[in-house]
């Protein structure tokens, strides 16, 4: 039996060499051919250590069947993992892991009894003490709730002392069978070896696809995305993208402006530093970089979601409709390629500037190694190469579109000149591919050196996917909503997740939106509101129902800018908190009347707290509640501003004291899982500001 199963081990790990030989030939490894280089690798590994289990002598009963029981369980994992949406669920990964450790664990303990080790001795106890052990701190390592976070450093001296033992009494038993067998035949035959040297190939395949990921990626602009736009009706995907065309043009021009002066902001600051003799930045030089390079950040993440949101036109029926989505994925890639290259040819080659970029900023959720990303996306030829084909797509059918006029004269124009612009600006750049490449494997290496146990998961998240649009409903229903509005009072604040929103992959902590509640015209009327001039100016405006056909009850900044919502769109989302300030109800209504003074207002892409012509979300709540709540500004990348979860974290810090300025009301907590919200309490409340901001889906 153990022959056939190394016959198969080798048959498959020779597969997966030469399908991975295919994608280095090809400069590129497509999904499908992934699945099936996964698979065959998989099949490897499983009919190897299958041929371990069964080799001679004899396992004890019942060894043998539940280590087989293991690896089965694993392998099936494994592949829903690799063939399904099915990897979206944290539990499947949990499960794969804490099946594949222990079949890997019982795979070592025979091979060391194949080498005739003896554990009834001391030094046999020793040895499976420490491979039982050391396979235990890899197993448990799936019951943290956060299974992506780093272990603490006592956990992994004990999984070092655990790992650096077994090897070392592994090798040791080894040696002594070679010893006592000298010029005797390998225990094991030559099927054995191949599939030895299969799983050495898989090794190196591992490897591969690692150095690509880190390498190669950047930003998978054109990536297929699961598209929202399969899920969404002609009438709401048409309303979405011309609205999206809108914010385009703002967000270009911003772009455009911001980019157009980092020139001028290098030579200030080079100049500077060299006629002082320095060779570091101050202090305000330093947020002086930094608050221009926040502002891109926030620019880029608009560009992203509208890429991501779009890249899915080919799901559209309407050929015009097709063409709108086309023109706007394609706009806000080509502006998002132009500035991109424009930031890193400025910065490339200034040592001092490239290091500040790369700094983390983990209250803003800024990942270290951010502006090498950034440069090697541009180079990436994943990227290029899509771009290019985009560019052609483009240019076959303008005459077209311009004839059929799926656009007003006056903005087709403007997407003709923008996209040209973007392509021609695009081609020119001076972008140093390899040496790019080279800054970022070196960074990324020695980062995971010291943090292999994070490497390796955060390798399996970029695989499922770090910026993505999920096509599946919010999990908080509309009869959720009737039950929060029965708690909710004017002047609430409320803090919102949606997790299939890129964005979430760009603002700090779990909770990144935060909206005012107003309530009905009966609550606005007993506050007294009706007669306030700033809200008595725009009450026919906010009495007019909204788009989906509900009555406005909220106002928030979103990219739109400062608008009139309903509360049914507003907290369709997936997790919801309500909070209600410790304030009389006139000092409420005297919030709620600033935050109609604001409505109107341009969303403020540079987060800067110290002008209020336009606004952020968190800076519509704290200007309507200036002088009667106290927020504490963070300051981040160079300026202040006021995360949305700084907002949740003044909630659990003051809790309980005297001066506690927020009370809980309700706290909607989404389960991905179960596909669905639930109404959870105060400690849940608390501990979601110490949850991680990455999408988990």
């Amino acid at each position: 039996m153990d022959r056939i199963f190394l016959r198969l081990a080798s048959l498959f790990a020779v597969t997966a060499a030469v399908l991975f030989g295919v994608g280095v030939l090809g400069r590129s490894i497509p999904p499908v051919l992934w699945q099936w280089l996964m698979t065959a690798t998989g099949l490897a590994v499983g009919f190897g250590l299958a041929a371990i289990y069964y080799r001679p002598p004899p396992p004890k009963p019942g060894f043998g069947a539940a280590a087989v029981a293991l690896l089965a369980a694993s392998q099936v994992a494994f592949y829903l993992l690799v063939w399904t949406d099915a990897k979206q669920k944290a539990d499947l990964w949990r499960i794969w892991w804490g099946a594949a450790v222990p079949s890997l664990v019982a795979a070592h303990l025979r091979l060391l009894r194949i080498y005739e080790v003896n554990w009834r001795t001391r030094f046999g106890n020793v040895t499976a003490v420490a491979i039982l052990a050391h396979g235990l701190s890899w197993v448990l390592l799936v019951l943290r709730r956060d299974m992506l976070a780093d272990p603490p450093g006592w956990y992994v001296a004990i999984m070092a002392v655990c790992g650096g033992t077994a090897a070392v009494t592994s090798g040791t038993v080894y040696y002594r069978y070679r010893q006592k067998h000298a010029g005797e035949p390998s225990p094991f035959p030559l099927w054995l070896r191949w599939t030895a040297f299969g799983v050495l190939q898989a090794v190196v395949l591992l490897a591969g696809i690692y150095i690509g990921r880190i390498t190669g990626g950047g930003e998978a602009v054109f990536d297929a995305f699961p598209s929202a736009l399969a899920g969404m009706s002609p009438e709401e995907i048409e309303a979405s993208v011309r609205a999206d065309a809108g914010r385009l043009r703002t967000v270009g021009a911003g772009m455009d402006e911001l980019v157009g002066r980092l020139p001028a902001l290098r030579s200030q600051l080079e100049g500077a530093m060299k006629g002082e003799g320095r060779e570091y930045m101050t202090a305000p030089e330093d947020d002086a970089l930094r608050m221009d390079y926040m502002t891109f950040l926030t620019y880029r993440s608009a560009l992203l979601r509208q890429v991501a949101m779009y890249a899915g036109f080919e799901s559209v029926k309407d050929p015009a409709l097709k063409a709108r989505c086309f023109l706007v994925a394609y706009a806000a890639a080509t502006v998002l390629f132009e500035s991109s290259g424009k930031l890193v040819v400025t910065f490339q080659d200034w040592p001092e500037a490239r290091k500040k970029l790369n700094e983390p900023d983990p209250r803003w959720g800024i990942n270290a190694g951010m502006f090498d990303r950034i440069a090697s996306g541009i180079g990436a030829g994943g990227n290029a190469e899509r771009f290019e084909e985009m560019a052609a797509y483009f240019e076959e059918r303008r005459p077209l579109w311009r004839e059929e006029k799926i656009w007003a004269p006056e903005e087709m124009e403007w997407f003709e000149k923008r996209i040209a612009r973007g392509i021609e600006a695009t081609r020119a750049l001076d972008v140093h591919t390899h040496r790019n490449w080279l800054n970022r494997v070196v960074a990324k290496v020695k980062s995971d050196a010291y943090s292999p146990v994070y490497a390796v998961q955060s390798q399996l998240s970029e695989w499922i996917g770090d910026t993505r649009v999920v096509a599946r409903p919010p999990l908080i229903k509309e009869r959720q909503i009737d039950q929060l509005r029965s708690k909710m009072q004017a002047g609430d604040i409320i803090l919102e997740r949606r997790n299939f929103f890129l964005s979430n992959a760009f603002l700090p902590g779990f909770w990144p939106h935060a909206v005012l509640y107003v309530g009905s015209e009966d609550e606005m009327k007993a506050l007294g509101l009706l007669e306030n001039p700033d809200v008595k100016a725009k009450l026919e405006r906010w009495r007019k129902p909204c788009e989906d056909g509900h009555r406005h009850a909220v106002i928030e900044a979103v990219s739109d800018g400062v608008i009139f919502n309903s509360l049914e769109h507003s907290v369709h989302a997936d997790f919801v908190a309500v909070l209600r300030p410790r304030a009389t109800a006139q000092k409420k209504a005297e919030a709620i009347a600033r935050a109609f003074a604001n409505e109107g207002k341009p969303y403020d892409y540079e987060f800067d707290f110290k002008t209020t012509d336009k606004l952020v979300c968190t800076e519509l709540v704290y200007r309507s509640y200036e002088g009667i709540v106290h927020f504490d500004l963070a300051h981040v990348m160079g300026r202040d501003t006021l995360p949305a979860v700084e907002i949740a974290r003044k909630f659990r810090t003051e809790r309980g004291a005297a001066g506690q300025e927020l009370d809980f009301v309700a706290f909607l907590d989404g389960r991905p899982s179960e596909g669905e919200a639930v109404f959870a309490g105060v400690e849940e409340f608390c501990q979601s500001v110490d949850r991680p901001r990455e999408f988990h889906e």
